[in-house]
């Protein structure tokens, strides 16, 4: 199977209602990861297993966690298809990706 998931974080600090620095930090994990991923304004597209996709949101919680968030809504939309789907493929129409990208 081929898998695409669409995540947006939705952190609560107790002390600050500034959730920006918070989504940033989780986006660096998404980078770091390896996998190919394309950032939107309101979520963010990853590609990988089923496995990879579930541990990133693992990761990302428990980083949200160790940040101070006393509450995360992740709000999660996944594709799942037996023929291969790529971000790449789905936004040619709309963006033009270099080569290493």
């Amino acid at each position: 199977m081929n898998y695409i998931m669409a995540i947006q974080l939705v952190p609560h600090h107790p002390k600050t209602s500034e959730y920006q620095s918070h989504v940033n930090g989780a986006i660096g994990i998404i980078e770091e990861s390896g996998l190919t991923h394309f950032v939107g304004p309101m979520e963010t597209t990853i590609e990988g297993s089923i496995d990879e996709l579930m541990n990133i949101v693992k990761k990302l919680n428990r980083h949200l966690e160790n940040e101070g968030c006393d509450q995360v809504t992740s709000n999660i939309k996944l594709i799942q298809s037996e023929q291969p789907i790529k971000i790449k493929e789905i936004l040619a129409d709309y963006y033009e990706f270099d080569e290493d990208e």
